[in-house]
């Protein structure tokens, strides 16, 4: 299937491991341009952009830093002339037992999992309106979003929840902009983010798997791809769970 990606320029946060990697590998596949996302991994998102064949831009910045958020969407209109399609994948998975959660925690687990997706959101919508063309809006949720957290992961999701209620809510006000805004919803996937747990307890985590395994990186993004691409240009407000069965709704 043909994705319709060539020349699309893209924004991907949390771009230079896990899914983010794996999904910025396939847009390039596909033809897109893409500004790359990283905090803490920058020799991990150049030596992504050096391995591919196609026009990636690494750029820091630490979402939970409101400045830092706004440079980012600015920096990747200036390095690719221009954004269609923003992807809020970065995500903070802290673990912590609801009577040790402090301040610091929830406003960190709030600002990057919810609010900077909500001003980068807020930005590709007046980019995108300004010049009189469609766009597209792909936010990473969680399982957890639905079924809560029982692993002490409270504020993770939280944030998750409001982010598809805030996929729901700019779905319906933009819909008549040509700005579609839509959710992925995964479960446990092999990632840097959650590698530690993974040695700690597999057996655990794949036992509230119905398909039986954790997921690859690559099986997401395949998904995710699509989602941004023409091809789902009539889906908006939906959430497409992509969990090995692990959220059924």
């Amino acid at each position: 299937m043909d994705l319709k990606l060539t020349g699309k320029r893209v924004l991907v946060t949390g771009g230079a491991s896990g899914m983010g990697a794996a999904l910025v590998k396939t847009l390039v596949d596909e033809g897109a341009r893409v500004a790359l996302n990283y905090r803490s991994r920058a020799e991990d998102a150049q030596a992504l952009a050096d391995s591919l064949d196609g026009d990636v831009v690494p750029i820091h910045a630490d979402l939970a830093d409101r400045a830092q958020v706004m440079n980012l969407f600015h920096e990747s209109v200036a390095a690719l002339g221009g954004l269609d399609i923003l992807v809020n994948n970065a995500g903070l998975w802290l673990t912590t037992g609801i009577g040790e959660v402090t301040e610091d925690v929830w406003d960190r687990s709030i600002d990057v999992n919810l609010t900077a997706p909500m001003f980068l959101s807020q930005e590709l919508i007046k980019h995108c309106t300004g010049e009189g063309r469609p766009g597209r809006i792909l936010n990473i949720t969680s399982q957890a979003a639905f079924r809560g957290s029982s692993t002490g992961h409270v504020p993770y999701a939280t944030a998750k929840g409001g982010l598809v209620t805030m996929t729901r809510s700019l779905a319906r006000e933009m819909g008549g902009n040509g700005i579609t805004v839509n959710c992925l919803a995964i479960g446990t996937m092999e990632s840097p983010m959650i590698a530690q747990a993974l040695e700690e307890k597999r057996e655990f985590y794949e036992s509230r798997i119905p398909i039986g395994y954790v997921a690859t990186a690559d099986q997401i993004a395949a998904v995710a791809a699509f989602l941004v691409s023409d091809q789902a240009s009539y889906m908006t407000g939906a959430t497409v769970d992509v969990s090995g069965g692990q959220l059924l709704h």
